[in-house]
């Protein structure tokens, strides 16, 4: 479960999610990806402080909801290849029209 100041720490982050039902283990992708891409200072520093940082770089390298701008900051920070990310492997160059 999560604590109410977790929850209020995250809840910014995770408005499309019934954060009552979260659990910090079981949920710990959705909740590093969303906290990466959306989140500031505080929820930063929660999750850096909550979850280990192998945990953090798998939601880096596996995510497909990152950014651009996002995979560069943590590739920089964790000094990974951005080319690693499936971000960067999995481009989509005919977005439209649908084949």
């Amino acid at each position: 479960m999560i604590t109410e100041d977790a929850k209020n720490i995250i809840r910014p982050c995770l408005w499309g999610a019934d954060i009552d039902s979260l659990d910090m283990e079981a949920d710990k992708f959705l909740i590093i990806e969303r906290i990466l891409e959306h989140g500031g200072d505080k929820q930063i520093n929660f999750i850096l402080s909550h979850y280990k940082p192998a945990d953090i770089i798998k939601v880096v390298k596996e995510s497909s909801y990152l950014s651009h701008k996002t995979i560069n900051y943590w590739c920089l920070f964790f000094k990974l290849r951005r080319e690693n990310t499936r971000c960067y492997t999995k481009q989509y160059l005919n977005l439209w029209p649908p084949s």
